[in-house]
């Protein structure tokens, strides 16, 4: 584990992008009940968000979103390059909100796919009251599931681990892959992803680091650091 920050002007201007959506983040007794339930567990968790989707947003979703910037950063100048970018299994699009400040343009055109309608629509939410460069547009999809195209990228934070079944599948892996993938996950399931990666695929870059949570979000976070797991996968080339 490296403390390696994000450059301070990341971190100070995203976090005010994160205060203009503090609707959907401010802390409810539903989230800090599911946020402590959680610490005391220690493990991974599965969600049932049909039920907890508003919770988990405001328990979960800032730091998600900065863990998600932290391992996006690693990806320099390339990250203006990806103009047509899928973020499956996105949730309330905390990675979408991540990639689409740090990207800041004005051609990307990002879709977010996830099976709850509950988490769709805060992701609708989010990204209207976050009024960031790009086109986005939020499906319901029963995934893993063709996605129609082959994007430039796809990303998935926390999804993976509630779906481990298809790492070890093939033809289940390559429907999620897009030109190239970043995940971002727990290191026991970037660690499996990392050693089962199916033919014609490998692996660009690997990275572990911990990321500071700005005073501003505190509040929203309680805590001040958080540790982040991230993998930059791309397809063979032909």
């Amino acid at each position: 584990m490296v403390y390696v920050d994000v450059k301070a002007q990341h971190l100070e201007g995203f976090s005010e992008t994160l205060l203009r959506c503090n609707h959907l983040y401010r802390p409810s007794n539903d989230s800090i009940a599911l946020l402590n339930a959680v610490k005391s567990r220690r493990q991974i968790e599965i969600f049932d968000y049909s039920r907890s989707a508003d919770a988990f947003t405001r328990a979960f979703g800032i730091r998600n979103s900065l863990k998600c910037l932290r391992a996006l950063a690693n990806l320099g100048p390339a990250i203006h390059g990806y103009e047509r970018v899928c973020d499956l299994g996105c949730g309330s699009g905390a990675f979408s909100l991540a990639f689409a400040y740090l990207a800041d343009n004005p051609n990307l055109e990002l879709r977010g796919l996830d099976a709850s309608e509950t988490q769709l629509l805060l992701g609708e939410e989010l990204m209207s009251a976050a009024a960031l460069p790009g086109r986005f547009r939020f499906e319901r999809r029963n995934l893993p599931a063709q996605i129609g195209y082959l994007p430039d990228l796809t990303i998935s934070s926390y999804w993976f681990c509630e779906n481990e079944h298809v790492i070890s599948d093939p033809a289940l892996f390559d429907l999620m892959v897009g030109r190239e993938m970043l995940i971002v996950d727990y290191e026991k399931i970037i660690d499996r992803i990392a050693t089962s990666l199916p033919r014609g695929f490998h692996a660009l870059a690997r990275h572990s680091a911990l990321v500071e949570i700005p005073a501003a979000l505190t509040d929203f976070v309680a805590q001040e650091w958080a540790s982040v797991y991230s993998i930059h996968i791309s397809r063979n080339a032909d």
